[in-house]
């Protein structure tokens, strides 16, 4: 495990050869501001970058249209539902379904047990959400506006303050801030298993081709 760097993250997006991240910098007057950073991993260079390259990389085709049009473009997870539709979530459980010109076509709320949900993966038509409050993650029906299934529960404990995942071969990885694990679902069977185990919280894991990355209170890695 290699450790890339250290930020005051606000959000990471995998690219084609590597990553887009956003996060807070102090300014040499003190204030606060955003900046914004590209990492290719063939090369191994990290570049900063103007917030449209950001932008572009996170939404895609219309992706300044849709940064105007949400305002907060940062704090969100996106992910592709149809070819012409995103769902866009926020931490505290808002879902905005954008359409392919990045309006706004519907809004709601999803909850398990009061508890907001976040960190969207698609699944065919639906979208697999972690629950961190609750201890569980939902599977969430766009079209029907409704769960369709959960897994775990706050008495529960396949999950510990689940706070990320993500798909991949035909699994969920799991990211739990507070058991310090990426634990995987299998989508065909069900069965949860242990993935990787850290000595401290782990907030995200994804892939770039073949190289894995986590992001853990100390910062980012590659595995």
């Amino acid at each position: 495990m290699q450790k890339l760097f250290n930020a005051d993250l606000l959000d990471i997006i995998p690219v084609e050869r590597g990553f887009v991240y956003a996060c807070r910098e102090t300014l040499p007057n003190g204030k606060e501001a955003v900046a914004f950073y590209n990492y290719n991993q063939e090369i191994d260079i990290f570049e900063k970058v103007p917030v449209l390259s950001y932008i572009n990389a996170k939404f895609g085709e219309n992706g300044a249209d849709t940064a105007r049009t949400l305002r907060d473009f940062v704090t969100c997870d996106v992910v592709n539902i149809t070819a012409s539709t995103k769902a866009v979530c926020y931490p505290d459980g808002t879902l905005k379904v954008l359409g392919n010109m990045g309006e706004v076509v519907s809004e709601k709320k999803v909850e398990y047990l009061d508890c907001a949900a976040r960190s969207p993966a698609a699944n065919g038509a639906d979208l697999w959400f972690v629950v961190p409050e609750a201890n569980a993650i939902i599977n969430y029906s766009v079209k029907y506006n409704r769960i369709e299934f959960r897994i775990g529960s706050p008495k529960e404990k396949a999950f510990c303050h689940p706070i990320d995942l993500a798909i991949y071969d035909d699994k969920l990885f799991i990211c739990n801030a507070y058991s310090y694990k990426i634990r995987t679902l299998g989508l065909t069977d069900y069965n949860v298993n242990d993935y990787c185990i850290f000595n401290e919280p782990v907030f995200k894991y994804f892939r770039v081709k073949d190289v894995e990355y986590v992001v853990m209170s100390s910062g980012v890695y590659s595995l």
